[in-house]
Parts: structure tokens; C-alpha cells; sequence
């Protein structure tokens, strides 16, 4: 069930890209997709943080804070929320 890697897991496989990554979680189809240096996400739902490269962002729901790419400490809850 899922794929880990570095205490990396994600349910899909088009989720994170775990180049140097470290304790993400991402649900979702492309969920942290874009993520290959950031650590500590939790992305839950449809390229729920797509584009994020920061660290400690959690974002629950289809495109939430999908084009962070400079803001650390989010938390974002709902359709496209920050994005």
C-alpha cells in the first residue's frame, strides 16, 4: 500500500518527489509533486501542494496551497484554498 522512501509515504504514484526529502505524507494524485528538497508536508487530496518546495505546510483538499512556493508554517482546508 504506497510507496515510502526516507520516511517519505505517499499513495499514489504520482505523489512527491522524493529526491532529498525527509517526513512528508502525501494522499492524492500529484500531492507535493514538485517537492524535492522540502520536508515535515502533509498533503491530502487532489495536487494538494503541488508546486511547494517549503517546509511544515499542510493542506487538505483538491489544488490547497498548490503554488506555494516561498511561505512556510501553512495550513490550508478546502477547494483550491491558498492557491
Amino acid at each position: 500500500m504506497g510507496n515510502q522512501n526516507s520516511n517519505n509515504y505517499n499513495t499514489y504514484s504520482n505523489s512527491i518527489s522524493t529526491t532529498s526529502t525527509t517526513s512528508n505524507t502525501a494522499i492524492g494524485y500529484r500531492a507535493l509533486y514538485s517537492n524535492t528538497t522540502a520536508t515535515d508536508n502533509t498533503a491530502v487530496g487532489y495536487q494538494a501542494l503541488l508546486n511547494t518546495i517549503t517546509n511544515w505546510n499542510t493542506a487538505v483538499g483538491s489544488g490547497a496551497l498548490s503554488n506555494n512556493t516561498t511561505g512556510m508554517w501553512n495550513t490550508a482546508v478546502g477547494y483550491q484554498v491558498l492557491s
